[in-house]
């Protein structure tokens, strides 16, 4: 075992108790004979002390004003100045335990942004600049105390101290920086445990809270030398104790020949589920997801209650024994078990294309950045745009790629600043009524214009929720990929998501497991594409006609009312076709009406039966468009085909009367040759990054009816982009030509209504939610 020590932050917001949890957490530490170093932050360094006091006295500006990652360098800077000081206390063995760290610049910097959206981003860049760039020590744990703020308040306002501090008189600061530190320990479990002061409304006393704190680091804690464990007092007791076989506390032989919980049992599950007796629980994070899902693979073999079962075979390590939980899975689980741990991962500086291969798979949850509400003109910390560029090209072409992109950002960052502008001067709003939802409204619009523009290499962030089982496919599907990127970036998941759930991702890419299904994925991709070269004639003239309804079943849909009539009957299916089959045409109408069933919203969709009808489509339409409707998960087929500029483009009437067609155009001029430059240089699929997302594609998709509820009336819905909603009104008109019950039915499909003012009603929409959501946490 390494003789590495461990590093404890203490956070939470001013009046949550931080200094006192601290200094009791420091006292038993040393009670239990354990060396620790403590450290405050911040620590007025040397080289950081002028740059903080200043920042403190406000001499750039008042601390609200001054931009978040301003104020976080120099606190960083104070950081990197303590870090070797943590390294050696750390390499001694030592407890270092810090009163602030870096979670307090998040949360206190945090507060400055208008949404959790930046504010991840500022997270993000923050986390990446101390631990990657500076090297800073990362926390082994961070403790968030928190309060509600009417207690912080109380606490803060009878400090009598002079300690110096911005935020003394702020109030509102404090609590902000309250929910900012929630939304930490929300979006980063496995950094930032919270640990509430209050429970039922009261507040704990300093001891329960110090428990808490023990409760969640004591297993994390360095094993003792030899020369300090508190051993046996004599000979004889460590005889005894050796050949004495372990206790089990926590759960005892029951009446009926299984176990149950004893009092220690209870007392340690207390936290970790919701429920002790109830039938139906669930759990806390006071266990890893690995270990509540190696427990469940246990409930095939023992039939005790679960709860026991966690107590019985893995309290002890509480997921920290991976033999143990290696065995549970080989012996009990195998595929099914990957099915019970859930993992969320985010990918950074995806391309387009990318986005669209991460996303690809039915069972998992994805988001992705939005081309309908950010600007893609800024540039990062080296002057780069957002753009990849893929790493195989040779110098030559690189730079030629790179002049191309840049030339392309360049006009698409004037042309959507331009058309902002037009769209605002142009608005029919009155000047009285143009507010927050007003400029988000005519932000969108401007957007959803211009973004056709943008190359198919723009990089966004994906993030993705995934059972293992998903996530595993995920990753030998990336990897089997022609496209380097999609394989460098399966490589990357595998690596990151083994230091969370090891145990299930460890098939992955063995020779006999995931590396034989990668290759026979690679080698059938790559039989298949020599075989349509060889054998299927290059179009030279594509068809470009956007919708195309491939095949449809059933042909008659009055045939589903047996499937609708079959769990509400007793009678085999056949016998039920038959009695139907005698039914007159109006009383047919009727039953199959019925079964619609009086919907109020989009969100009441009819039963399941509808899940046997079926619709297959093979659409050409713009990447944009593909990209919005490609994120559907319960779909039976969705497949495209490569990337090229061969279908054309259509300038958007916006665009045409704002007077920027020219430069519009002069982009997929750009594109175009570029995309050429490429493929004559032998980059064929590295020519897809060049091609612009309002290049138009072909691809198919097949659905179910029960789907098509979902996808026709929420893709035609007013605050939808206008060409999604103009291509899926289209699907949605043929369709009700061979089913038009069906069709009568998604009474919820938009027909379609002035683009500015629909953005605006889902703006002000939101507004009014937030106004709604911003009282009702006023009120509590």
């Amino acid at each position: 075992m390494s003789d590495r020590g461990i590093f404890i932050v203490i956070e939470g917001s001013d009046g949550s108790g931080k200094e006192t949890q601290t200094k009791l957490l420091i006292d038993r530490l040393r009670a239990e004979g354990r060396e620790v170093y403590t450290i405050d932050f911040p620590r007025y360094s040397e080289d950081s002390s002028f740059f903080i006091r200043q920042y403190l006295d406000g001499k750039y500006g008042q601390a609200d004003d001054v931009s978040p990652y301003t104020g976080s360098l120099f606190f960083a800077l104070d950081r990197y100045h303590a870090a070797k000081d943590i390294r050696t206390a750390l390499a001694e063995g030592k407890v270092v335990v810090a009163d602030r760290y870096v979670g307090s610049n998040m949360a206190h910097q945090g507060t400055k942004f208008k949404n959790a959206q930046e504010r991840l981003g500022y997270f993000t860049w923050l986390d990446n600049l101390e631990f990657e760039t500076l090297g800073i020590p990362r926390p082994d744990l961070n403790i968030v105390l928190t309060v509600p703020f009417e207690i912080a308040q109380k606490r803060y306002q009878q400090r009598d101290d002079d300690k110096k501090d911005i935020h003394q008189e702020d109030s509102s600061h404090i609590k902000r920086s309250i929910q900012v530190y929630e939304e930490l320990c929300q979006l980063f479990p496995k950094g930032f445990v919270q640990i509430s002061g209050v429970k039922d409304t009261n507040e704990l006393s300093r001891q329960k809270v110090s428990n808490m704190i023990w409760e969640r680091l004591e297993p994390m804690l360095p094993k003792r030398s030899k020369g300090k464990s508190k051993g046996p007092s004599n000979q004889s007791d460590a005889k005894k104790k050796h050949n004495s076989k372990p206790v089990k506390k926590y759960v005892e032989k029951a009446d009926n020949g299984g176990f149950k919980m004893t009092a220690n049992g209870r007392e340690l599950l207390k936290d970790a589920v919701t429920d002790l007796d109830g039938d139906v629980y669930a759990f806390t994070d006071k266990f890893s997801a690995a270990t509540i899902a190696a427990a469940m693979a246990r409930l095939s073999r023992r039939g005790d209650d679960m709860r026991v079962t966690l107590l019985d075979e893995f309290a002890e390590g509480e997921g920290k024994d991976e033999g143990l939980l290696k065995r549970v899975i080989t012996a009990y689980g195998d595929d099914s078990v990957q099915q019970l741990v859930g993992l969320h991962l985010v990918v950074e500086n995806a391309s387009n294309i990318l986005t669209k291969k991460l996303e690809w798979g039915r069972l998992a949850a994805y988001l992705e950045q939005s081309t309908r509400y950010i600007f893609f003109d800024q540039k990062d910390s080296r002057g780069n745009y957002k753009y990849f560029t893929p790493k195989n090209l040779d110098a030559d072409t690189a730079r030629v790629y790179e002049e191309s992109m840049d030339k392309i950002f360049d006009t698409y960052s004037t042309m959507v600043r331009k058309l902002t502008d037009y769209v605002r001067n142009n608005s029919n709003t009155p000047e009285a009524e143009r507010d927050g939802a007003w400029k988000g409204a005519t932000r969108a619009q401007a957007c959803d214009a211009i973004r056709n523009v943008l190359p198919v290499a723009t990089k966004a962030t994906v993030g993705i929720f995934a059972s293992g089982q998903a996530l595993e496919s995920l990753i030998m599907h990336l990897q089997s990929d022609e496209l380097q990127e999609a394989r460098d970036t399966g490589d990357q998941l595998l690596k990151e998501a083994r230091k969370i759930i090891p145990v299930f991702l460890e098939r992955a890419d063995k020779p006999g497991r995931g590396g034989a299904w990668v290759a026979y994925r690679a080698n059938t991709n790559k039989t298949m594409k020599q075989l349509a070269d060889s054998k299927l004639p290059q179009s030279l003239s594509p068809e470009t006609k956007a919708v195309k309804l491939i095949s449809h079943y059933p042909k008659n849909e009055l045939d589903l009312l047996p499937q609708m009539l079959f769990d509400h009957s007793s009678l085999p299916l056949e016998q039920i076709e038959q009695e139907v089959d005698s039914w007159t045409y109006d009383e047919k109408l009727n039953a199959f009406k019925a079964y619609m069933g009086e919907r109020l919203n989009r969100r009441h969709k009819p039963g399941r039966a509808l899940e046997q009808a079926h619709y297959s489509w093979e659409l050409v339409c713009d990447y944009g468009i593909f990209r919005d409707l490609q994120r559907h998960r319960m779909v039976n087929d969705l497949n495209w085909q490569e990337l090229s500029p061969r279908y054309g483009y259509e300038v958007p009437k916006l665009v045409e009367d704002a007077g920027l067609s020219d430069l519009f155009e002069s982009c997929f001029d750009i594109s175009y040759e570029l995309y050429s430059q490429l493929q004559s240089a032998g980059y064929h699929l590295e020519a897809q990054y060049a091609t612009l997302l309002g290049h138009k594609m072909r691809w198919k998709i097949a659905y179910n009816a029960r789907e098509a509820f979902h996808f026709h009336e929420l893709r035609t819905s007013p605050q939808g982009h206008p060409g999604y909603r103009k291509l899926v009104k289209e699907m949605h008109d043929v369709l009700a030509e061979v089913h038009p019950l069906i069709a009568d039915s998604m009474i919820f499909v938009n027909k379609g209504e002035d683009d500015e003012l629909t953005r605006l009603a889902a703006e002000k929409y939101t507004q009014y939610k937030l106004k709604q959501l911003d009282k009702s946490n006023a009120n509590n």
